[in-house]
């Protein structure tokens, strides 16, 4: 009974961590006209502007992990980042394309004006969308200037 115990209280802090650990936006793979599987990931969903020296993240992490049917990493596939065509001049992606290694891409995704921009994904014929959200700096609370 005690083992049962402590198995269900190891459950519950595991449930209770994991959030923290796991990524903020995660789509499910699709499969590619050559098997691979391909998950997005974005690191935060909603970013910051004019919000330097604060906690509220400025750019967003874009990760694409590209998996074969065995489920092991596809290295050396070209990656291609972008955004909406509306979006095009107000976002930078660092870099633009990259190459998997160790199965996957990553880029910086950073914003100069407010909004909610879907950014793409294109890898193996497959094309992936995410949301990001662009908002202003939070006003502080209390005080005045």
């Amino acid at each position: 009974m005690v083992r049962y115990g402590a198995i269900l209280c190891l459950c519950g802090m595991l449930l209770w961590i994991s959030p923290a650990c796991a990524p903020m936006h995660n789509e499910p793979a699709v499969v590619s006209e050559h098997g691979y599987r391909v998950s997005l990931y974005v690191s935060e969903p909603l970013i910051f502007l004019g919000a330097s020296g604060s906690n509220f993240p400025l750019v967003s992490e874009v990760v694409v992990r590209v998996r074969d049917a065995q489920g092991q990493p596809v290295d050396g596939l070209p990656v291609m980042f972008s955004a909406e065509p509306s979006w095009t001049q107000n976002v930078s992606f660092t870099p633009t394309e990259a190459r998997t290694r160790n199965g996957e891409a990553r880029t910086i995704f950073e914003a100069n004006t407010t909004g909610v921009v879907h950014i793409m994904v294109g890898v193996d014929n497959v094309t992936r969308e995410a949301t990001i959200t662009i908002q202003s700096r939070p006003s502080s609370t209390g005080g005045s200037s």
